[in-house]
């Protein structure tokens, strides 16, 4: 049966699945107009229709088929519906892919019969930047199957075919949103008001990033400048990768003194060695706002970045009044996530709240600890890494001491507890050396304090500490 793609897109008008106004996306930013397919789940005859030009879409790059077995996979979950009519038509099996791991039986992420190397086709309704679909492309390959075509309903234009290109994938699109637009305005079902709304919307919201990403990546075999380009990596932890390249420096150094001046006066001294400078404003005493400026004007001068290590772990309405004074001068905040995944939301409402934080301001959760004694468990540290990967706009990386705690390289791994002359203190404090945190740890920044505070030149202190950690992370990557 021939399908009139004109009719179609009229019909998916009709029934409210395109809709046209003012729209806030997950992503906090203002749309012009909404994709809503979940609906035609509805609508069977719709459903029908749309299966049909994707089983027609796949017949005719069936050349492959042969080759090795095929399967289909639907993004969850909007394409499920799709990606099971499909089958239905095709009589090719169906893989489901599970947007989180079973916790219990078979403990799965991938659902259905499959053997390693099998051809996997993805589809999805609608892409606009393709993270989704990348997700779901990862979780397939890390399963050892094999994935180079996607196929897509609807594109958005906003750049996301050409990313998901530039990593090696096929993509097929239906429909693109000046076409169905072109034809809802034709049709007289929308104005010419909004149409140009759309194609203007369109134009000034592309994705700005290049993805590109390995198959199963390595973290600590990965450098810096190609983790910043992976298509899941925050703003803010570009912009940290970044700052470690042009400085060519991952030290980070605790300034823990007791007063305002002696805080300035470290800073001067250690500023032009370190990508981050690591506070404990509640513990110093005389500090006021000038004090904040300056260690602001010290940022912007010698380019790195503050982080405040508050460790909240409160409520998420307790955090937020925290984080309201702090967000002000800190460019970035540690958290224990004891409290779970609303605090991090309470975080991530005070950043959306400023256009100009988003992209500028992240969290590091702390998840191992470097002293005796603390009470982290195993479980507490998988617990910790699932809300990091849950809030990864604003999480930019873990505090741990292991180098298998994060799996995703576009976050980082900071370590603490370094001193290159004393092994412990006498509270129970562990300390490394500079290549055993970056080669045998995993750390990407390492937290030095009073290797560098406590020494009679702490400039040379830190230009040692930083020409060390350096090279260590060159050496590790350059071995990959």
């Amino acid at each position: 049966m021939a399908i009139d793609q004109r009719s179609l897109i009229v019909n998916l008008h009709d029934v409210k699945a395109l809709k046209f106004g003012s729209f806030k996306l997950k992503s906090g930013e203002l749309s012009k107009y909404y994709l809503d397919l979940r609906v035609i789940v509805s609508y069977p005859y719709l459903l029908k229709e749309i299966c049909s030009l994707v089983t027609a879409a796949i017949l005719e790059d069936s050349s492959d088929f042969s080759k090795n077995q095929v399967r289909l996979c639907g993004v969850p979950y909007t394409a499920l519906p799709i990606a099971t009519g499909v089958s239905l038509d095709t009589n090719l099996p169906m893989l489901i892919r599970r947007k989180e791991q079973k916790k219990y039986g078979t403990k799965k992420l991938i659902d259905g019969e499959y053997c390693c190397g099998d051809n996997v086709i993805v589809i999805e309704d609608v892409i606009t930047s393709g993270d989704s679909i990348l997700e779901t492309v990862v979780d397939l390959e890390t399963s050892n199957l094999n994935v180079e075509n996607v196929i897509v309903l609807v594109d958005r234009q906003q750049g996301g075919v050409q990313r998901l290109i530039k990593r090696g994938l096929k993509i097929k699109s239906l429909f693109n949103i000046t076409e169905i637009v072109t034809i809802l305005k034709e049709e007289a079902k929308i104005s010419k008001e909004e149409y140009q709304d759309v194609i203007d919307y369109v134009e000034n919201n592309q994705v700005e990033r290049v993805t590109i990403c390995r198959k199963n990546p390595s973290r600590t075999k990965m450098g810096f400048n190609e983790r910043s380009e992976l298509l899941e990596t925050s703003k803010i932890t570009q912009k940290i990768f970044k700052l470690t390249l042009e400085k060519k420096s991952n030290l980070c150094v605790a300034v823990d003194v007791d007063t305002a001046d002696k805080l300035l006066d470290i800073t001067e001294k250690v500023g032009p060695y370190i990508c981050i400078l690591k506070t404990h404003i509640d513990a110093i005493s005389g500090v006021t706002e000038a004090t904040l400026n300056s260690l602001k004007l010290m940022a912007k001068q010698y380019n790195f970045l503050i982080m405040e290590d508050r460790k909240m772990a409160d409520i998420g309405n307790t955090v937020k009044l925290q984080y309201n004074k702090i967000v002000k001068w800190a460019d970035l905040v540690t958290v224990h996530s004891i409290s779970g995944g609303m605090m991090l939301k309470g975080l991530q409402e005070v950043i959306n709240e400023d256009k100009d934080l988003l992209g500028n301001r992240g969290v590091f959760i702390i998840a191992e600890l470097s002293c005796d004694g603390n009470l982290i468990s195993q479980q507490y540290i998988k617990e910790t890494v699932k809300i990091s990967e849950e809030y990864k706009d604003i999480v930019v990386g873990l505090v741990c001491q292991s180098d298998d705690v994060i799996p995703s390289p576009s976050l980082i791994q900071l370590t603490p507890g370094v001193n290159m002359k004393n092994s412990e203190d006498s509270l129970g404090q562990k300390y490394q050396n500079p290549s055993d945190v970056i080669l045998t740890k995993g750390a990407d920044i390492a937290v030095v304090g009073r290797g560098i505070v406590q020494d009679d030149n702490p400039a040379e202190a830190a230009k040692l500490y930083k020409e060390w950690l350096w090279n260590t992370y060159i050496e590790r990557v350059s071995n990959s």
